[in-house]
Order: structure tokens, then sequence, then C-alpha cells
């Protein structure tokens, strides 16, 4: 049997073809997924704002004057300076955590201790939303969408915490 080398050359020429006409589509696959995650992720960050804006006053004192609506992020950062470090905070019986963060002019203790958790929660997703952007940046559509899907479970837990919060502060 004799070998058509133009036969083969050209199936091999069509394979290659397929191949990279296909990873061009996945590709914009994961482009799409990307774009769309992004937009999910600065949505759930609104929402985010909108339970910190309602819950920081009842968390806090407003002599403190920690609460900001038009700085949410500032807010919950604030919250959490005031109360103080973790680790101490956790050193410490019922009796003592709410004596010690009454004194630091703090309203409600188990909804501020649900609120701490939700701020270190969404701290952990500025690095993967910020390896999103660089991935993106070059291309690299899978890595970046990998990322923000990352960020968007941070992102959830955040969400989770604040509104457990909202529900204390509201007796619910």
């Amino acid at each position: 049997m004799k070998l058509n080398t133009k036969n083969i050359t050209g199936l091999l020429v069509l394979a290659g073809l397929l191949t990279f006409f296909a990873s061009m589509s996945w590709a914009e696959d994961f482009k799409k997924k990307y774009e769309e995650k992004v937009k999910v992720n600065n949505d759930t960050i609104g929402v985010i704002a909108g339970v910190i804006n309602y819950v920081c006053p009842k968390i806090v004192d407003a002599s403190t004057k920690i609460c900001n609506e038009k700085d949410p992020v500032g807010s919950a950062v604030g919250i959490q300076k005031q109360m103080g470090e973790i680790e101490d905070l956790d050193e410490l019986d019922e009796s003592e955590l709410e004596e010690e963060l009454s004194s630091k002019k703090i309203l409600h203790v188990p909804a501020a201790m649900q609120f701490y958790d939700a701020v270190e929660q969404f701290k952990m997703h500025y690095p993967l939303r910020e390896d999103a952007s660089k991935l993106a940046e070059k291309g690299d559509w899978e890595g970046a969408s990998l990322r923000e899907e990352m960020a968007w479970q941070y992102l959830v837990k955040t969400a989770s915490r604040g509104i457990f919060a909202k529900k204390m502060v509201d007796n619910q």
C-alpha cells in the first residue's frame, strides 16, 4: 500500500486548523466567563456595601464616627480596629468579651464578632481579583476566570456572615 503524502499532509493541516479554532473557542468561553464573573463580583460587593451601611450604626456607637455610608469598606475596617485584635478577643470568656467590647462602644457584641469575620473574608478576595486582572491583561482567560471564581467564594462567605450579623442586630 502506497502512502499518499498529499492526503496525509492535508489531514494534518485540517487537524491543526480544527485544534486551533477549538482552542480559540475555548479561550473565548473563558474570557466570557471571566467578564461575567467580574460583573457578578462587582454586584456582590454592592450588596455587601449595603449590608455594611445597614449594620455599622447598629454595631458601633455613633460617637465613634466610624460609620461612613460613602466608604463602607473603611467603616468595616474601622469597626475591626475599634474591636482590637481577634487573637486577644478569642482569649476572653463571654462575659469578659462583652465587657471589653462594650467599653469600646460596641453595641452588639455577637453581631460584631460575626461582622469581624465577614471583614476578614472580604480581605481575602483582594489578591485573587488583582491576580485575575493581571492574568486577563496577559490573555490568560482561564486563569483569570478561575481567580475571579475563587474571589467570588470569599465574597459569598462575606455576604453570608454580614447577613447573619444583620439578622442578629435585628433580633431575628
